[in-house]
């Protein structure tokens, strides 16, 4: 019996495992259809492309660009931000070698046509792989044209794999580049709400032929798109913060001077992003306005119940919570709301130690003399510190936002 159900299992729930999708993104899910030809064809090819021999583009070509970015590092004690793309690919159209595949078809007309054939009608698209080469190797013999491309303003561009050039069976070229980190500068972050802090940023990937060459987004990019903003983004991996907007599109920049005639075409990104700034409250601007309660509340507490003790305590407190945020942001030239949340904590403390010296000042001078006008000086401190207080927020308020 326990064999039977094991059968049973096997036959049900098995094969389903395997139908498991990775990923939950239409764009990603895309199956590439590949039907590499033998590597004597493929060489063949490779001998009778030169599209590189010439250093400028001699028609019009319009680049689909396609990235996938996966994940998002912000490293801001050093001002330095780092993207990770799993692939980026360009592509275009070439009706030069759509001929030159089938010319070396001609030769294996029975085998490799009526293989791509099959894999055709059964894909529904000519879309097909059919060789693929190294990158730079080929750019560098002079058979694929150097599109330069290249992130705008990036301080280096890291890859861990080599790109790869593939071609399809309807012509088209296809650049590929794979598991790549680019980084960047962002001196242009304003931190001054900080830690509610959220901010923009833009990244352009452009080419640096200005003639002939124009992008656009491939179809594969906008599906791209529309999925991760469907699942709120969270595709994206971006620890302590999280993406409100990305967006991509084709933009133009004209150039100037002796290059007035020519434009440059890119692929321009937009993020917006906030601080994940829940932690931030419970971790520091709460515990923050407790312990400047706590110095006001010692205003009600009397000398000799050891409200210098405490009061001693409470400040060293903020000095603690000053060192902790420290390395939390790069050095400002202004001051950020935590900032000003412990500054004013500072002044209450500072002025309920004032408070506290000239009632220790009264009572070992004045105090059997006057005794009502000690009551008023105590009072007035009472009243005046959260004044104080309410002014320094306003002040902060005025400051900051």
């Amino acid at each position: 019996m326990r064999i039977f159900l094991l059968l049973l299992i096997t036959i049900f729930f098995v094969p389903k495992l395997h139908s498991i999708e990775v990923s939950s993104l239409e764009a990603e899910r895309r199956l590439k259809f590949n039907e590499l030809f033998p590597k004597k064809i493929c060489d063949k090819i490779y001998k009778d492309i030169n599209f590189g021999s010439n250093n400028k583009l001699e028609e019009e070509i319009m680049v689909l660009a396609y990235h996938n970015l996966k994940r998002i590092k912000i490293n801001e004690t050093d001002s330095s931000l780092s993207l990770f793309f799993d692939n980026r690919t360009y592509s275009y159209n070439s009706k030069k070698l759509d001929l030159i595949i089938f010319n070396n078809l001609s030769d294996d007309f029975s085998d490799q046509i009526t293989s791509i054939t099959k894999k055709i009608s059964k894909a529904k698209t000519k879309k097909i792989v059919v060789c693929e080469y190294d990158l730079e190797k080929s750019i560098e013999d002079g058979k694929f044209f150097n599109l330069r491309i290249n992130f705008d303003n990036s301080l280096r561009n890291i890859s861990n794999e080599k790109p790869k050039v593939l071609i399809y069976y309807d012509g088209t070229i296809e650049y590929n580049y794979y598991d790549e980190q680019i980084d960047y500068s962002i001196p242009q972050f304003d931190y001054k709400t900080y830690p509610f802090d959220s901010h923009d940023f833009k990244f352009l990937v452009s080419s640096r032929v200005f003639e002939n060459l124009f992008f656009e987004k491939s179809d594969k990019f906008e599906i791209l798109l529309k999925d991760i903003k469907k699942f709120n983004f969270n595709n994206i991996s971006f620890p302590g913060w999280t993406i409100k907007q990305y967006i991509s599109y084709p933009s133009i920049e004209p150039l100037k001077d002796a290059y007035a005639e020519y434009s440059k075409h890119s692929i321009s990104s937009e993020i917006s992003i906030e601080r994940n700034w829940l932690t931030y409250l419970y971790k520091f601007v709460v515990p923050l306005l407790i312990i400047t309660i706590l110095c006001y509340a010692c205003m009600y507490m009397t000398l000799n119940h050891g409200r210098a003790t405490l009061l001693g305590t409470l400040l060293v407190s903020f000095v603690a919570f000053n060192f902790v945020l420290v390395d939390k942001v790069p050095e400002l030239p202004y001051i950020t709301f935590l900032d000003w949340i412990i500054f004013m904590g500072y002044m209450i403390a500072v002025l309920v130690i004032l408070a506290m010296c000239i009632e220790s000042f009264y009572l070992s001078h004045f105090y059997k003399s006057d005794e009502k006008k000690f009551s008023n000086v105590t009072i007035a401190f009472k009243i005046i510190i959260p004044i104080m207080y309410l002014l320094l927020g306003a002040t902060g308020y005025y400051l900051i936002i």
